[in-house]
């Protein structure tokens, strides 16, 4: 028997880290059927688990080579299943880990788990294979076993199975046969027995009751069947995790009710298979395969337009639909199809303003209005559309609809909770156009709000951690007009409150990742405002925490990494200017590569421009070299010229000064000195560089 500390190892781009996650708790998770257990395999006996799975948990985006843990732990692996996409074909860290555990002898015991691409593909960018999983050791081709959980293809069920036959070294039949055995006792076992009696008793009523009687019951065979999914069976399958059983029954209650005349079908028959195919979309969203769960919010939302069809003047069914909408809207937004997003959040604007209109003066109405409208503006500033006169008048209408709502329900905290998100949405919208003064207003307003929430409730921690946001959200404003000794302020006050916070809950570590963030503002803050030597004190206190969190995988995204680059860059420049060339080229360097592992696994796609700007622009002022002039960044695209906002325009004054465009720089130092903009590190930068005196 082997006695190696993993089963498998899984390998993966960043970018399809859900997939990972997955796969980690899908193989983990599964029970080999117990007659298999013990009998031989082409690997050793068959064990009863397959775990423990290990997943890379290192970000290893600047490193020279595979660290000595990832090798250790890929020596320490009985398999390797490489997660396969366009993502994976193009990481270096991929290739390194499947080419390492082919040195190690065991290339037979890798598999491949396609979940985007086509490994045929005519198109270089669309191939998912790594490299070195198609060649062998002496360079000759070789064909990887693959499983495709691409829903037209094996699906997630079959490939885990695949994957798992293949870890087990047994027949795929072999344990389709075995595993459906075992399914059937555990669906005979979760549900008592109740629902394989109701099937049957269905069927013989169905065969038995006479013409006159069929619509009724078959009315309530359907209504039956529905019922029971949402109550008894719902809860059941929660319990075993079942997942798979209930997308099932789904289809079978979904098939059985297309069978029907509409008419035999009532009202609340409609309103329970609806929420099913919600509850199955908010799973699919939870499991991150947005395919099926918008199929599924699809599918509940037009049994709520029949619904409605039926019934247009009834308040609640329109709350369902327009919600469904939402849900629909939601999934495309999330998978970059703004244009299908915009017609079904529209479409949710619609179904509110019916709601007011069937029932008006209800606050939960005017909230829903105020929603539609956040939504949008959220959209057109999330796709990256210039028409923020548009995103202006649509969180304008969310900020009175919400105002409305809470005047008419002083008393109801969701309503001042989602208030104040809208001012801070309304903050965020009016710095797009450099408008600093609204913006501060409608940041102090939210501090306000979250102010009362939370000494209205001490011990509420969502109210404290919302506080703590606002206080943050309204000192990069006050930093932004100069205001420097409020901005740290406020965010010492958030930092604490955040920090207790975090000590009375160890297990949260977005809690703690977020203290060490206002650490690191205040850090960066205090070296722009002339205290350099507390900046660095302060930012290297907290550099060992704040990358054991990242490293840890779990807790890992891609915002993160951002904030990660973007601490390196203020650490090298703060370096930098207190005279240590040698870490700030460190620090910048590992920035770099860090943008350069961010452009290549998002295809060229870089959301955080000003990071980029800033990395551009202290690598030409430290090394005097271009980062534009390499390929992969040269072909990424500049801020829109229409991007109005003060912080693009200071960092088209830093691109000013680097391409030595002086006039331009000028222009652009007057009309953000007119706007008020007296950002610390801004007016170092000018002052620097002879384009202004400071403040």
């Amino acid at each position: 028997m082997s006695t190696r500390r993993y089963k498998a190892f899984i390998s993966y781009s960043h970018r399809d880290r859900a997939w990972s996650a997955w796969l980690q708790r899908a193989l983990e998770r599964y029970r080999i059927p117990k007659r298999l257990v013990g009998t031989p395999g082409a690997f050793g006996p068959i064990p009863a688990r397959l775990a423990p799975v290990f997943r890379d948990r290192e970000d290893l985006s600047s490193a020279a080579d595979l660290s000595t843990e990832v090798k250790a732990s890929l020596e320490a692996s009985e398999s390797l299943v490489v997660i396969c996409s366009p993502a994976a074909a193009k990481s270096r860290w991929v290739d390194e880990e499947v080419r390492h555990f082919i040195s190690l002898g065991r290339g037979n015991r890798i598999f491949a788990l396609i979940v985007e691409g086509d490994p045929q593909a005519d198109d270089l960018e669309q191939r998912c294979f790594p490299p070195s999983l198609t060649r062998n050791a002496d360079g000759t081709s070789r064909e990887p076993l693959a499983a495709d959980a691409r829903k037209w293809a094996d699906g997630k069920l079959l490939a885990k199975l695949k994957i798992v036959a293949g870890i087990l070294g047994i027949g795929l039949d072999d344990l389709r046969r075995r595993d459906m055995q075992r399914r059937h006792r555990m669906w005979m076992l979760s549900m008592g027995g109740a629902l394989s009696i109701a099937l049957a008793m269905a069927v013989l009523a169905v065969m038995a009751i006479s013409a006159r009687h069929a619509a009724e019951n078959r009315r309530e065979h359907a209504e039956e069947l529905v019922g029971y999914m949402v109550g008894d069976l719902k809860s059941k399958l929660d319990e075993v995790g079942r997942l798979d059983i209930l997308e099932g029954m789904g289809g079978r209650v979904s098939e059985y009710l297309q069978t029907l005349d509409p008419a035999e079908v009532t009202d609340d028959s409609l309103i329970q298979q609806a929420r099913v195919w919600r509850q199955l979309g908010e799973v699919g969203m939870n499991q991150g395969d947005l395919p099926a769960a918008l199929e599924a919010f699809m599918t509940s939302r037009d049994i709520l337009l029949e619904l409605h069809r039926r019934n247009p003047a009834t308040a609640q069914f329109v709350y369902e639909l327009g919600n469904a909408e939402f849900w629909v809207g939601y999934v495309h937004l999330e998978t970059g199809r703004y244009d299908e997003a915009e017609k079904a959040l529209n479409d949710y604007l619609g179904w509110a303003y019916r709601l007011n209109a069937l029932e008006p003066g209800k606050p939960e109405w005017l909230i829903e209005k105020s929603y539609a409208h956040n939504n949008l503006a959220a959209l057109i500033n999330r796709r990256g559309a210039n028409d923020v006169d548009s995103a202006l008048v649509h969180i304008r209408h969310a900020v009175e609809y919400n105002r409305q709502a809470v005047t008419l329900a002083p008393d109801n905290a969701t309503y001042l909770v989602e208030y104040a998100e809208v001012m801070a949405w309304l903050a965020d919208t009016l710095l797009r156009t450099c408008d600093l003064g609204g913006a501060l207003t409608a940041r102090q307003e939210q501090v306000a709000i979250t102010r009362q929430l939370s000494e209205s409730a001490p011990g509420n921690s969502s109210y404290n951690s919302r506080y703590a946001y606002a206080l943050t959200g309204f000192a990069d404003v006050a930093s932004q007009v100069g205001l420097t000794e409020v901005a740290l302020t406020h965010l010492t006050t958030a930092r604490d409150r955040l920090r207790r916070l975090s000590a009375s809950d160890p297990s949260n570590v977005d809690l703690r990742f977020d203290y060490l963030l206002r650490e690191f503002y205040i850090a960066e803050l205090l070296a722009e405002s002339g205290h350099l030597d507390k900046g660095l004190q302060r930012i290297h206190e907290i550099a060992d925490e704040m990358g054991a969190i990242l490293r840890a995988e779990e807790y890992s995204h891609q915002l993160r990494h951002y904030r990660w680059v973007r601490y390196l860059l203020a650490r090298s420049d703060m370096a930098w200017r207190s005279g240590d060339p040698v870490a700030a080229a460190a620090d910048l360097d590992e920035a770099v590569a860090q943008l350069r592992d961010i452009l290549r696994s998002n295809s060229g796609d870089f959301p955080d421009q000003e990071a980029l700007s800033r990395a551009r622009f202290q690598l030409w002022e430290q090394q005097g070299v271009d980062l534009f002039a390499e390929q992969l960044f040269a072909t990424v695209a500049a801020a829109s010229a229409d991007n109005q906002s003060c912080a693009t325009r200071a960092d088209r004054v830093r691109h000013a000064i680097l391409t030595g465009e002086k006039d331009v720089a000028r222009r652009l130092v007057t009309s953000l000195l007119g706007k008020g903009y007296y950002e610390p590190g801004f007016m170092r930068v000018c002052t620097e560089h002879g384009f202004c005196q400071g403040k």
